[in-house]
């Protein structure tokens, strides 16, 4: 199986982006700028639903065949995800019990604790429009959103099944329609659907469907690439200039699309090459994680810690702080999947029947 190493870091440059502008919203009047600059970016969120699209519909979109497949496939997902979702859902709900009995009074912003929305919170729906706020783990939205689209795989794979890559097309298309739908209509309350939230999910599915094109696209029409990684990375910082020069939204989610495609046709070429450090493959392999960690990490080194003890700190001391804080999380991420995600995970597949045991004898046929 091709390891796609330039999706693994540009999942993480991606999450610490974001991370960084969250994180930059505590930032020195004079240093908001970074604030300011980040957001312009927020479109490179769906570098990470197409990129998942990618991934997911190579592995599964010919595999889910069936009621008996489409479960195993599900439990996968749903196992791979939940338990950090679980675990990072659970500490803001702790936050937000100790504000109500009057035991703090910081930690995230009081917005954050609206108990009629934990519900759709644990049963990953709140990125469904069902909700008005982001609240506990506020970027789980986007989670919310993959599990929709996870739901709705077996829509993608009979398209490509009956009608290939036309099928394939036409559901990114009629999903992108629908965006447009609802923002035009007003039942989408965006400016736009590149940064819808709330009603996220149906981005994220969008996104999603965007991706499996381009996996089908990759494997059935590929153009030979080989020692011309610098192509995806050009194509990447193209979209990224789009955005920030807010040129046009469109051409900077097709430049986001090229960039996967030729990146995927290098990986496909030469498989074995490594696109970045050693050293950063333990971080890159755990952006979702990253993601999901940095708002547990704002709420205590920004919203308590920070706030209360050094918030009329110069721009340096910010940014030496800031660098640690997301150095924290990234440890916090990699210790998570070794010690907690990981192994839970295992133990589910196994009890669930879907995994055998790793010391189990396999018995002579």
């Amino acid at each position: 199986m091709i390891r796609y190493r330039l999706f693994e870091i540009w999942r993480l440059m991606a999450a610490l982006l974001i991370m960084l502008y969250h994180f930059g919203h505590f930032a020195p009047s004079d240093a908001l700028w970074v604030k300011d600059r980040l957001e312009l970016l927020r479109p490179l969120l769906d570098l990470f639903f197409i990129i998942s699209g990618f991934l997911i519909f190579e592995r599964y979109g010919e595999r889910v065949l069936d009621a008996q497949s489409y479960r195993v496939y599900l439990v996968k997902r749903l196992v791979r995800l939940y338990p950090l979702h679980l675990a990072t859902l659970g500490y803001f709900v702790c936050v937000g019990l100790a504000v109500e009995l009057g035991l703090s009074n910081t930690g995230g912003g009081l917005d954050l604790f609206e108990w009629e929305t934990l519900l759709p919170n644990l049963l990953l729906m709140q990125g469904w429009g069902l909700n008005d706020n982001l609240t506990f783990n506020y970027v789980s939205w986007s989670l919310s959103g993959e599990w929709l689209a996870y739901l709705l795989l077996p829509l993608l794979a009979l398209a490509w099944r009956y009608a290939g890559l036309l099928g394939l097309a036409f559901v990114t298309v009629a999903s992108y329609g629908g965006l447009e739908f609802l923002v035009a209509n007003g039942i989408m309350p965006e400016t736009h659907w590149v940064y819808a939230d709330t009603w996220g999910a149906y981005r994220v599915f969008a996104d999603f469907s965007l991706g499996a094109l381009i996996a089908m696209l990759a494997r059935r029409h590929g153009l030979n690439v080989s020692g011309s990684r610098f192509l995806p990375w050009m194509a990447l910082a193209s979209s990224c200039l789009l955005m920030i020069s807010q040129a046009n939204i469109y051409a900077a989610v097709i430049m986001l699309a090229i960039a996967v495609y030729l990146a995927a046709r290098c990986e496909v070429v030469e498989p074995d090459r490594y696109t970045y450090p050693k050293f950063l493959r333990p971080a890159a392999a755990v952006s979702f994680g990253v993601y999901l960690w940095h708002p547990v990490t704002e709420s205590i080194f920004f919203s308590l810690v920070w706030n209360r003890y050094f918030a009329g700190a110069s721009t340096f001391w910010f940014f030496t702080y800031t660098v640690m804080v997301m150095a924290i999380t990234i440890a916090i991420a990699i210790a998570s999947y070794a010690v907690f995600e990981n192994r839970i995970a295992e133990r589910l597949l196994v009890w669930l029947g879907i995994h055998k045991p790793k010391n189990a004898i396999s018995q002579p046929a």
